[in-house]
């Protein structure tokens, strides 16, 4: 009887693992990809669902809270790889952030026809903003006139 592996089996056994590899990484390269492109794509609509409900409700007394910026309204900072809510409109000030810069993950980017958007007192001059995955795919947030949005998957 024989004790141990022979090493035919052993390379055998390895071009069966590699050939597998060979099919199976691709197909988990695309579905990673999609599903970061799409985990940030809803993270950012739920953001810029945030920022309609902040103005539409944000104006509060300063007295009791100890914040400053009464009347002020909600705006988004985009970069091509993050984008922060922060209060008021000048966004060259840094010092009012709502919320932490959050960094887009697995090379997904960012396209915005503006360096700004807020609801309440600015046109959209576009009507969507992009966001590209590392492999190019694309997902869409969609405005329409009276401000509603939806995504759009390509």
């Amino acid at each position: 009887m024989q004790k141990g592996i022979a090493t035919l089996e052993v390379i055998l056994a390895a071009l069966i693992i590699a050939l597998l590899m060979k099919v199976a990484l691709p197909n988990v390269t695309h579905l990673i990809d999609r599903a970061a492109l799409d985990y940030e794509t809803k993270r950012l609509y739920s953001e810029l669902r945030f920022l309609q409900a902040m103005n539409r409700s944000g104006r509060f007394d300063a007295t009791s809270t100890g914040l400053s910026g009464v009347g002020e309204y909600v705006s988004i900072k985009f970069t091509d790889t993050s984008y922060q809510v922060v209060r008021g409109l000048d966004l060259n000030v840094t010092g009012k952030p709502v919320r932490e810069v959050h960094y887009l993950s697995y090379g997904v980017k960012l396209s915005s026809p503006k360096n700004v958007i807020n609801f309440e007192t600015e046109k959209i001059t576009s009507n969507h903003i992009t966001l590209t995955s590392r492999l190019g795919k694309t997902n869409k947030i969609v405005f329409d006139s009276v401000g509603r949005m939806q995504g759009a998957n390509q």
